[in-house]
């Protein structure tokens, strides 16, 4: 049940500095109890007590990148090459025509795959990662430049780079006005910044709340909207070029899981088989879960399509731009 908006015990939105806030509902990971609080002000909601270094540490990273040399098992790895060689052809035309070897930067950029995709195309590629993300991971290191930091302490050069990718990055950042501060000046003057990130204000996302698959918690220390989110753009000299909340990648996928959690089976376990965990003791229960997604696949993809028609859509995708 939502709350009235209080001042009590919350620090002020780091967006907008707003004080009050409302509290939505709270969330359980492991042995943890995290809050969901939403400023009254832009709606950025913030995970409170904040997922700082020291909280996560309780929480197993290695679980969270996967155990092998892949995030995912094969097939699912070959079907996200695929994935990212159709994002890189779509983005590259929005660089202009006289650009001869566009710079591309992905802030969490994984394994590289879409930065490989985009070297395939001639371009010159960048990535950040986190520094507990595993370096022997990283696809053509001699060829890309990866960089494993904090992205205010990289030195990296100003306004060279054609396309800028937050891809599901943002809503792990400490700050996230300064991120988007950092990246305009880091954009070329026409170039692109493009964000995604889930959208907290998605049907999906409020009927699941707690079981919303996009949520997790405690890595996803901030929640945006479309409020919120183009709040952000303003404050930080960026135009929204174009907006969607159609995802074929993560909506269908997204919404099965959620369905899945909200049934009562342990959060997100088929999602961690597809990494390479589980099975054992609890092959029978995967089993019928692989046999509910398959049902629920083509349900999911309209659900998805109906929902982003009125952009209520699973996820947030704005291109930004320059003002």
């Amino acid at each position: 049940m939502l709350r009235s908006a209080y001042n009590i015990g919350f620090e002020s939105c780091p967006v907008c500095f707003g004080t009050a806030a409302k509290w939505l509902f709270s969330a359980k990971t492991g042995s943890s109890k995290f809050h969901l609080v939403q400023c009254a002000r832009c709606d950025l909601t913030r995970t409170i007590p904040f997922p700082d270094d020291e909280i996560l540490s309780l929480h197993d990273s290695s679980v969270y990148y996967g155990k092998n040399e892949n995030k995912f098992i094969p097939v699912i790895q070959g079907i996200r090459n695929e994935i990212m060689r159709t994002r890189a052809k779509s983005y590259i035309s929005m660089i202009p025509p006289y650009v001869q070897r566009p710079k591309i930067l992905d802030v969490g950029c994984a394994e590289g795959r879409l930065l490989k995709a985009f070297l395939k195309l001639g371009c010159e590629c960048w990535g950040i990662e986190h520094p507990c993300y595993p370096a022997d991971r990283f696809q053509d290191p001699d060829r890309i430049a990866y960089l494993r930091g904090e992205l205010q302490v990289l030195n990296l050069p100003e306004e060279a780079f054609d396309l800028i990718f937050l891809w599901h990055t943002l809503e792990h950042m400490d700050n996230p006005q300064w991120v988007m501060t950092r990246l305009y000046d880091l954009l070329a003057p026409t170039g692109a910044l493009v964000v995604v990130v889930p959208n907290f204000a998605s049907i999906e996302a409020r009927k699941f709340g707690q079981f919303w698959f996009h949520l997790d918690v405690p890595w996803h220390k901030f929640h945006f909207n479309e409020k919120s989110l183009r709040f952000l753009a303003a404050k930080s000299r960026l135009r929204v070029f174009n907006l969607s909340t159609f995802s074929a990648e993560q909506g269908p996928y997204g919404l099965i899981q959620s369905v899945l959690n909200s049934m009562g089976w342990p959060r997100n376990e088929f999602y961690e088989w597809l990494k390479g965990y589980g099975m054992g003791s609890r092959a029978i229960q995967l089993m019928l879960q692989l046999y509910m997604v398959m049902i629920l696949l083509i349900p999911g993809l309209l659900v998805s399509l109906l929902t982003s028609f009125t952009s209520n859509g699973s996820e947030l995708r704005l291109v930004l731009k320059k003002k």
